[in-house]
């Protein structure tokens, strides 16, 4: 029984049954009939008396207001309390039509860019961090060369980790010369282990970071990245860029199997295990996200990705295969 909306604590609805069970009672025997400490009486007293679901003008002898009356009293003004908001909500409405009048404005506005300028490294990371805190879909990023500074590492694992958790995918190709330093490859290691995903290619490539495939940072030099970067709104030139990321992507080879190639299946994260075991076993998506702790928008991710590679339909058959193929 719920009745906190309408202003009644627990202590408050047992104190109020307490007086409707023993008509007469006095504020005193109380502590008798219930295991409340005198702190708690003395607030569901005030409580009460202020819903007027008692009436105190004899302390000794408390008179509780019929149910049928004072609850549907209560529930009626509450009632009235919502309306009241939702007619403010929807009052609300009248705002759009200046608010689609300054995107109107924005929109013919001739000084306005779809390519902007940052220079500086510190002003480039503070803007990535900006761009990855307000995504909500994914981040593909290229990184050719080397590995990153470890300066950029402690910045960067947050970053990824945050993403993560919020959902997000996170895809991400490296050259193997940034796996000979034992420090990126226990980054790597990190962000595989957290659900993202890492390739890696000798092919040249170019770096680039793109979110939600409607924002990418380009450098303004390709050989010297910390002058500065170009942020990218325009949409046929993003489409273009997305269109170059897929095509290093889908020629790139998974970290694990580059890392630790093995002959004997695939190379699954304890993260894809754990969506494997709860596949055929769990009723909703929201269950099986619970129970192996991640974001529903990121399980499904994972399930469509397992049942592709495992050539099934639905998902209890890519839990029997992955049994027969002994990926678990």
């Amino acid at each position: 029984m719920d009745v906190s909306v309408i202003g009644l604590t627990d202590e408050a609805v047992e104190v109020y049954r307490y007086f409707l069970r023993n008509p007469g009672a006095g504020v005193g025997s109380i502590r008798q009939g219930l295991d409340l400490d005198p702190d708690s009486v003395e607030a569901a007293v005030e409580t009460l008396a202020n819903l007027q679901l008692i009436d105190l003008a004899d302390r000794h002898r408390v008179v509780a207001t019929e149910p049928r009356i004072g609850i549907e009293r209560l529930i009626e003004e509450r009632l009235n309390e919502l309306n009241t908001a939702i007619r403010r909500v929807l009052a609300a409405r009248d705002a759009i039509a200046a608010f689609v009048e300054d995107q109107r404005h924005g929109e013919n506005a001739t000084s306005m860019l779809d390519i902007e300028r940052v220079e500086g490294l510190d002003r480039v990371r503070q803007r990535l961090d900006d761009l990855g805190f307000f995504s909500y879909r994914e981040t593909l990023c290229l990184h050719p060369g080397g590995p990153l500074s470890p300066g950029a590492i402690e910045t960067a694992l947050p970053l990824d980790t945050r993403s993560l958790r919020r959902g997000l995918a996170v895809k991400a190709v490296y050259h193997p010369k940034a796996l000979d330093d034992p420090l990126m490859s226990a980054y790597l290691r990190d962000v595989v282990g957290l659900g993202g995903q890492i390739r890696i290619t000798e092919d040249p490539m170019d770096r680039m970071v793109i979110f939600d495939r409607s924002v990418a940072v380009v450098p303004i030099h390709p050989k010297e990245s910390a002058r500065g970067a170009l942020l990218v709104r325009e949409a046929g030139l993003v489409s273009q860029l997305v269109t170059y990321f897929d095509g290093v992507w889908d020629a790139a080879v998974d970290f694990r199997e580059f890392t630790e190639p093995s002959t004997d299946g695939p190379l699954l994260s304890d993260l894809e295990r754990r969506v494997l075991a709860v596949m055929a076993t769990a009723d909703k998506d929201e269950i099986a996200a619970r129970e192996i702790d991640v974001s529903v928008r990121t399980y499904r991710r994972y399930v469509a990705d397992l049942m592709a590679r495992l050539g099934a339909v639905n998902r209890f058959q890519a839990a029997l295969r992955a049994k027969e193929e002994n990926w678990i």
